[in-house]
């Protein structure tokens, strides 16, 4: 192994280290307030600008630990779409059925799984949003075609503005429902049922599906039509 070899293992190392150390004080504290120097001490870097030499600010870290998840929950997803497309399932189960069960396979993931879903949770609006507004949006997110280009098809029968608030609704409940059950499932002062992935996974895809296929309500659409610009 040549000396440049082993600057890189060790360069590669660190550089997990900061990710795998950022993913708990995020998950457990919240983005805002966990500070670089916080990251650095806590993975036991001596160097104290180790997090700017690597990703080059706490956004790059962040992104870092989007890159090392998001592309096998996105790849995941696209499978599980085509299998689901040879089904008779409902394109609405379908959508929520996709959905979630890759952010399922998140909760077992051993390597920073359960974080990134705690993160995901506190930025999943703006994440959202950042698929269909890139250019405003801090993190270069995967754009998930198969799961918006079906969301379109199921949601044709909605107002453009219902739709997409739906889209990020289902976004919202899927991550946070997820999320909050990793927190109480090891709490034992909860009914057993509260601590079952399956039934709360089961229970998460039955309530996303009633979220799509729900018609808006005649308030709603009064609402809508007051905030339209005339």
């Amino acid at each position: 192994m040549t000396v440049t070899d082993v600057k890189d293992s060790r360069s590669l190392r660190t550089r997990e280290v900061l990710i795998s150390t950022a993913e708990q004080l995020f998950a457990q504290q919240g983005i805002e307030a966990v500070s670089v120097n916080t990251i650095t001490r806590e993975a036991k870097q001596s160097n104290r600008n180790a997090v700017q030499y690597h990703f080059g600010s706490k956004t790059g870290l962040l992104q870092a630990i989007f890159d090392k998840h998001s592309p096998s929950v996105a790849a995941s997803r696209a499978a599980l779409i085509d299998t689901l497309l040879s089904t008779t399932l409902p394109v609405a189960r379908l959508l929520a059925t996709a959905l979630v069960q890759p952010l399922l396979e998140k909760l077992q993931d051993p390597n920073g799984g359960e974080a990134y879903l705690h993160i995901s949770a506190e930025l999943i609006a703006c994440n959202t949003f950042g698929y269909t507004l890139p250019d405003k949006h801090p993190l270069d997110l995967p754009r998930e075609n198969k799961l918006v280009k079906l969301a379109l098809t199921q949601l044709t029968h909605l107002p453009a503005e219902v739709a997409q608030q739906r889209v990020l609704l289902m976004n919202v409940l899927a991550f946070h429902g997820i999320s909050d059950h990793a927190r109480m499932r090891t709490n034992g002062h909860y009914a057993t049922m509260i601590g079952a992935t399956d039934f709360m996974a089961s229970n998460l895809i039955d309530s996303i599906t009633a979220m799509l296929e729900a018609k808006p309500s005649a308030n709603t659409l009064e609402i809508l039509k007051q905030h339209r610009p005339t």
